[in-house]
């Protein structure tokens, strides 16, 4: 068996020398050096590739060219590979065993190769088949594969150690391992054919330490997604220092998809002292089979940059957030003091500019100032925000700064989280943006200002500034228009406000009333809104600050020293006005105004018509009131509006009442009248209202009622109109008795719709001995609407025992809140009856007996 084995092989090598070995030129044919990718420097041109390196013939059909050559230092000894490609020809299988390949390096160790697990294998090269082996060699400290030599061999029994020379390769001594600087690698990455580039290497000063962050731009060239193949990546100094390299945050998902391009970010930290020139980003793979870190690829990376941070104010940062650029931008600035502190806010801009959506990690903002203070900036835009491509934010911040230190050298400072692993990954700011100093400017009643925020663009006037009275505090109103002055439709967000009077935050009692609710505005049309707080009336202050805000941050701010106006110019007495709102339209015309005068107060009563220009039954707009006096006295006033809703076109009559020092004068009253509002909507009648707007003056017409004399003529009590026909009274002579009685006609305005009647009518009776009895009397019981209706009660006094004739007043009153007005009053004639014979005790029966048809209750003397 050994003899056979023995023939066999040295007639393999007999035909071997025959047909292989003629024409050998030796090592030097196969180390001519291509020209593709070179590098060219005073001295040496550089190459990165061995694609002109001349083949070796091993057979008459049958070579091998080295095709590739890699260095990986590891503390074991470094590792070397290096990719034989065999072509058969021929149309018959070439056994590898046959051949075998060595290494010899600059020192003249010589290592024999052996094949990496992946090509372990291998073991023929099929007719014609072109194939590469990669090997792999232990070659100790040796670290560059400049002037390398590989030899190859096979089998010869009559050599020294049974080995036969075939030929050498020699690596050029301008050969570079990594590729150039700036050159495309095509490789594969877990199977996948890519082109890669190692496209930048910045260094960052952070903290006290020194990170180099550098670039990998990989195109999927296959037909498959490709993800993290588990590669280790490396960086090494010019000096054969190795830093491990692990995954930017910014570029966490290692998945690119087949033809896409994408640039991943590596980082690590080097120590301070490092030459970063010349280094390199090696890939090295796991051999499993080996145990065994095998280099993958290398590059040389470009000369280093030294990042910084900071970015001038109004420039954009561009960011790499997976592959895809995002500009970011301080866009605006603007600082009012306050409470020692300077309080700032700002716009920040952020635009995806790439071809998909990408979701911005939850960055960590702070103002750092020069000093060395960083003070937290809380927002929580950045949760879950994702841009779509071309799709631009504008994120509202603001920050406290106190005014002690310097407010114009701020800067905002943009941190991504950290790992969410904890992984231990580098996390290094994004940017420094200088903030500019700026003053918020002043805003002035009816001038435009523009706005720009995440909605949109919108011209902002302040309409008016108005500080009006609310029971025994003031109402700040600030209406304000906002106009969509972009070209496209807007929708308006949900708007809740914050009111401030100069230091003063308002914010617990401040609403938001937008009329009619409209949200969406067309190009050009407008909104209009009130904000509205409760400030103590005896709060002086200078500047007022109104603030919008909506669920992720601030719509609009804007400040005004222009004084609150605190008088309205009034409407003529007996003009109208209108409200608007939708669904509540009604015009509001005052239809009386009196004075019930007491003894130490007087009571200001005012009726105000409310007609209805719904077409439909509605809720009307609930009314709050106060009266001013010439003076600039203010009463708040009750208000007393019917619950019900009003019909179309009906009319709701709403009355205002207040009582007031005697010594007030009334003569030149106005009636502020206003929409009751609560929790930013229209009050409806009857409910509690917690502000108005709205608000308008009337001049009222005061009238002094001129009490009737004729009381046939008739009198009002709104929405009753009281005639007496006739009168008479009559008794028994020697009686306490008399009896009463009043023809009269009662009409009832129904045309309105009222609330509760406070008034009383009081009809008074004086007696021919100046006794006055009095008796209040209600509408619809004790007297009933119609024509020549009866009412009759008994007045019992001992005085009319001795009465023998005469006349007696009729006086009427319109009493409100224990106040009276009189009405009027007229003078009827006694009937005395004398009485027929009878005996004692008919005449006490005739005495106690009642005469009235109305009321049956004899009324007794005041």
């Amino acid at each position: 068996m050994h003899k056979r084995s023995k023939a066999y092989v040295l007639l393999l090598l007999s035909t071997f020398a025959a047909s292989q070995f003629p024409g050998f030129t030796g090592s030097a044919a196969y180390a001519a050096a291509g020209t593709a990718a070179v590098k060219t420097t005073a001295a040496v041109t550089e190459i990165s590739t061995l694609a002109k390196l001349s083949p070796m013939n091993l057979g008459a059909s049958f070579s091998v060219k080295l095709s590739d050559t890699r260095v990986f230092a590891q503390d074991s000894g470094n590792i070397l590979t290096y990719t034989l490609t065999y072509t058969n020809s021929s149309s018959t299988s070439v056994n590898l065993v046959n051949y075998f390949s060595k290494v010899i390096t600059t020192g003249g160790s010589v290592i024999k190769g052996m094949a990496v697990s992946a090509d372990s294998t291998v073991k023929k090269i099929a007719g014609k088949e072109t194939k590469s082996v990669t090997y792999y060699a232990n070659i100790g400290k040796a670290v560059s594969v400049k002037g390398l030599k590989i030899n190859m061999y096979g089998w010869n029994f009559s050599a020294a150690n049974y080995e036969q020379r075939i030929g050498t390769f020699t690596v050029p001594s301008n050969y570079s391992a990594a590729a150039l600087q700036g050159e495309s690698k095509k490789t594969e990455l877990g199977s996948v054919p890519v082109m890669t580039q190692a496209s930048s290497l910045q260094i960052y000063k952070y903290n006290g330490k020194v990170y180099a962050k550098l670039g990998y731009s990989i195109t999927n060239l296959g037909t498959r997604v490709l993800s993290d193949p588990g590669y280790s990546m490396y960086l090494k100094s010019s000096g054969g220092s190795v830093f491990t390299l692990a995954l930017d945050e910014s570029s966490s998902e290692y998945k690119i998809q087949p033809q896409q391009k994408k640039t991943l970010y590596f980082m690590t930290e080097i120590p301070a002292y490092m030459n970063t020139s010349k280094m390199e980003l090696q890939i090295a793979k796991l051999d499993d089979g080996l145990k065994l870190y095998l280099p993958v690829a290398s590059y040389s990376l470009p000369t280093s940059v030294t990042a910084d941070f900071t970015v001038a104010a109004g420039a954009i940062k561009k960011v790499s957030i997976d592959s895809n650029v995002v500009d970011m931008q301080l866009k605006s600035a603007a600082v009012y003091a306050e409470n020692e502190n300077g309080i700032w806010t700002y716009q920040f801009r952020v635009k995806n500019t790439g071809s998909t959506a990408v979701t911005l990690p939850a960055y960590g903002l702070s103002v750092k100032s020069a000093e060395g203070y960083s003070f937290p900036v809380t927002t929580d835009a950045f949760n879950s925000l994702t841009l779509k491509p071309l799709e631009e934010k504008l994120i509202e911040l603001t920050a406290s700064v106190p005014l002690e230190l310097a407010q114009d050298t701020l800067q905002l400072q943009v941190i991504p989280p950290a790992a969410a692993d904890n992984s231990g990954k580098i996390v290094l700011p994004v940017a420094y943006f200088k903030i500019p100093y700026k003053l918020e400017s002043n805003t002035h009643i009816t001038s435009e200002a523009s706005v720009i925020n995440n909605y949109g663009t919108f011209g902002v006037t302040l309409q008016s500034l108005q500080r009006l009275p609310w029971g025994d505090e003031d109402l700040i109103q600030a209406r304000l228009s906002i106009r969509n002055s972009t070209s496209k439709t807007i929708t308006l967000p949900k708007l809740t406000g914050i009111l401030k009077a100069d230091l003063n935050d308002l914010t617990s009692s401040t609403q938001v009333v937008v009329d009619n609710d409209v949200s969406i505005l067309a190009p050009g049309e407008s909104a209009q809104l009130t904000v509205l707080a409760h400030i103590p009336y005896t709060l002086d202050y200078s500047q007022t600050k109104i603030i919008l805000q909506e669920t992720t941050g601030q719509f609009l701010s804007l400040s005004t020293t222009d004084g609150a106006v605190t008088s309205l110019s009034p409407l003529a007495a007996g003009s109208s006005f209108k409200i608007t709102a939708a669904g509540k339209k009604a015009s509001i015309q005052e239809r009386l105004t009196t004075v019930y005068t007491g003894s130490s107060s007087k009571t200001v009563y005012s009726e105000v018509e409310m007609n209805s220009e719904e077409s439909r039954q509605t809720n009307l707009a609930r009314l709050y009131a106060s009266f001013r006096t010439a003076d600039g006295q203010y009463f708040e006033a009750d208000v007393n509006q019917s619950e019900l809703p009003t019909g179309a076109a009906g009319k709701t009559l709403v009355t205002f009442s207040a009582n007031v020092p005697s010594t007030v004068d009334t003569s030149s009253l106005q009636l502020y009248i206003g929409q009751g509002v609560a929790g930013g909507k229209l009050a409806a009648a009857g409910t509690e209202a917690t502000g108005y707007v709205n608000t308008t003056a009337l001049a009222l017409n005061v009238k002094t009622v001129t009490p009737q004399t004729n009381l046939s003529s008739g009198i009002s009590v709104f929405p009753y109109t009281l005639a007496v026909n006739a009168s008479s009274s009559s008794l028994t002579a020697g009686t306490t008795n008399l009896t009463l009685s009043i023809n009269y006609s009662l009409a009832q305005d129904s045309a309105y719709q009222t609330g509760a009647n406070g008034h009383k009518l009081v009809l008074q009776f004086i007696d021919p001995f100046g006794q006055f009895f009095e008796k209040t009397l209600t509408f619809g019981t004790d007297l009933i609407a119609g024509s020549n209706s009866l009412y009759t009660t008994t007045i019992s006094s001992t005085l009319f025992k001795s009465l023998n004739g005469g006349n007696y007043r009729l006086r009427l009153y319109d009493e409100f809140q224990g106040q009276r007005i009189e009405l009027g009053s007229q003078i009827y004639d006694i009937t005395v009856i004398q009485p027929a014979s009878a005996t004692d005790d008919d005449k006490d029966k005739a005495t106690d007996s009642s005469t009235s048809t109305g009321d049956t209750t004899a009324d007794s003397v005041s």
